[in-house]
């Protein structure tokens, strides 16, 4: 899910963040056993905008 806020009303800047969240899951079998491994992550980004005159 990507959720960006700015709010920027009457400010001569603002500012937005952008989360992203990935998964990827993993499945080895062998002879007798079977494991899933399951890796996460998340990435949460910053920007900084400036009002242009």
């Amino acid at each position: 899910m990507i959720a960006m806020v700015c709010v920027a009303v009457g400010m001569t800047s603002c500012k937005a963040w952008r989360t992203i969240s990935t998964s990827a899951t993993y499945t080895q079998v062998g002879d007798s056993t079977k494991t899933t491994t399951t890796i996460t992550t998340k990435t949460v980004e910053e920007y900084q905008g400036v009002k242009k005159n």
